[in-house]
């Protein structure tokens, strides 16, 4: 999971401040409000108590040390989890100017609306604003960072965004809301209930009614402990769900290739009259880093901070140099910094825990993902087409697992064909069940069904997908090794 800040509005001076509308730092419904369009998440993030709480783990390296505070808005797409705009801002210690932020993160200042703009390359815009604020608007859609500017909009702000923004608190490190009123069909959760083995037995057509009518999710942590509070709300008490909602939530994290160690230890409870399940326990900073990688501010905030060299001068550049030029001293340490990150994604694609090779390719797209992202101003490149090779990699391999468990799952009904009704594939037939089927009248060497056929074509797709992911990882570690002995024979500095 990556995510996006919404339209933060802060004051950009007093002119600004008659732009938004306020000044200071806004809160969360402030940024909702000043959003274009209509946000249906947003997040809201302590980063001080964030760091602490990670100290150690990859997303604490993910994390500038410069940033204070967060508060993002966005619209999810549903079907990738990634947000198709973000707008957000985020407090730090010190801010940058607008030339000095383009400087470097190897974008440009535009002018819009009459403020300052920064375009980066990574497809966001920064906005510097007064009282230690930066804006960020993603993807850098020029219109529509001109429409957040403008006063003379409105939009519709989703009513559970709204209540969630109104209970947010201090105790908090981080909080995340979803709005997915209307996004359940109650037909198509119908049909896929049945498949749910936590809910045989049960009313399906009132737990499909229930699903249908969730309002929202809202996912807390804690700001003293890696300790998780999720609630999903719904409009009425889903009775006939909740004795066996958390059985039932695991089957979901699990269909959504979602990784969840954690979750055994976690208790339930339903609240606010039934009609809220509560979800509380522990949570890995692995899992929040998924959570978060559905959002960028904290990311992106990082070359914002402001210089401590000397005036005139901006990161990468010594007494001795011009500006525009960076020092082979800077790009090799910039190269070996960007190299300790592919190791690290390299070791958390190798390490990771998946039930399934349907798992572990989405595990192994996000982590191309986070190549991606990683920025590339300074970095040899030679290393960043090093990166770029190895996102590929994962991404190929990804492909491959998801288009082995296809052509599997497709053979397996295939088998099917002239069986009568008397399905390998399902077990569906009164006596495909116990081991007996028969194609035709009398005829009993034709069409027999073996009951084990589906599990055998499981087995297949998923021993095929792991030895394609072993040689990956084979040929990854040598790919490291090899880009070790290279760049540090390049800039005689260990890598």
């Amino acid at each position: 999971m990556r995510f996006s800040w919404l339209t933060g509005a802060m004051c950009l001076a007093s002119s600004l401040a008659v732009v938004q509308g306020w000044c200071g730092e806004p809160t969360m419904l402030d940024v909702l409000r000043s959003c274009p369009k209509t946000a249906n998440a947003i997040v809201q993030g302590d980063m001080v108590a964030l760091r602490k709480l990670t100290l150690g783990s990859p997303l604490h390296e993910d994390l500038p040390g410069n940033v204070l505070r967060v508060r993002i808005a966005a619209e999810l797409d549903f079907k990738s989890f990634q947000p198709d705009w973000e707008i957000g801002y985020a407090a730090v210690e010190k801010i940058a100017t607008a030339e000095s932020i383009a400087q470097r993160e190897g974008g440009y200042v535009d002018t819009l609306q009459g403020r300052s703009i920064v375009w980066t390359p990574n497809q966001m815009y920064l906005i510097p604003l007064a009282d230690n604020v930066v804006s960020i608007v993603r993807p850098a859609d020029r219109k529509f960072v001109g429409q957040w500017l403008k006063k003379d909009r409105s939009n519709v702000i989703s009513s559970y965004l709204q209540q969630v923004a109104g209970r947010l608190t201090d105790p908090q490190s981080v909080s995340i809301a979803v709005d997915l009123e209307d996004i359940v069909s109650v037909g198509v959760m119908g049909e896929r209930l049945l498949q749910s083995k936590s809910l045989q037995g049960k009313n399906i057509e009132a737990i499909a009614k229930s699903l249908a009518a969730v309002q929202g999710i809202t996912i807390s942590v804690a700001k003293d402990a890696l300790q998780a509070t999720v609630l999903i709300d719904f409009q009425s008490a889903p009775t006939e769900l909740t004795p066996v909602a958390k059985a039932f939530f695991a089957e979901v994290l699990t269909a959504r290739g979602m990784q969840l160690d954690e979750y055994a230890q976690w208790s339930m409870r339903a609240v606010s009259e039934g009609k809220t399940l509560e979800f509380t326990g522990p949570i890995a900073s692995e899992t929040l880093d998924d959570l978060l990688g559905m959002f960028t501010v904290h990311r992106a905030s990082s070359g914002v901070t402001k210089s401590d060299s000397p005036a005139g001068q901006t990161a990468g550049q010594t007494a001795g140099q011009t500006a525009g030029q960076t020092s082979p001293s800077v790009i090799a340490e910039n190269t070996r910094e960007y190299f300790k990150k592919i190791i690290n994604i390299a070791h958390r694609v190798r390490d990771y825990s998946a039930n399934n090779t349907g798992e572990r390719a989405q595990w192994n797209g996000n982590m191309a993902n986070r190549i991606d992202e990683m920025p590339t101003l300074d970095v040899d490149p030679q290393m960043v087409m090093y990166g770029a090779e190895v996102a590929k990699s994962l991404r190929n391999n990804s492909m491959s697992m998801q288009l082995t468990n296809i052509s599997q799952g497709a053979a397996a009904v295939a088998a099917d064909a002239g069986t009568s009704g008397f399905s390998t594939a399902t077990g569906a037939g009164t006596m495909a069940g116990m081991g007996y089927g028969y194609g035709g009248y009398g005829s009993y060497g034709g069409n027999f069904v073996d009951p084990n056929s589906p599990m055998k074509y499981y087995s297949l797709g998923q021993a095929q997908g792991n030895t394609s992911f072993k040689e990956l990882m084979a040929r990854l570690e040598q790919s490291i090794a090899d880009m070790r002995r290279t760049m540090t024979e390049k800039y005689k500095i260990q890598f």
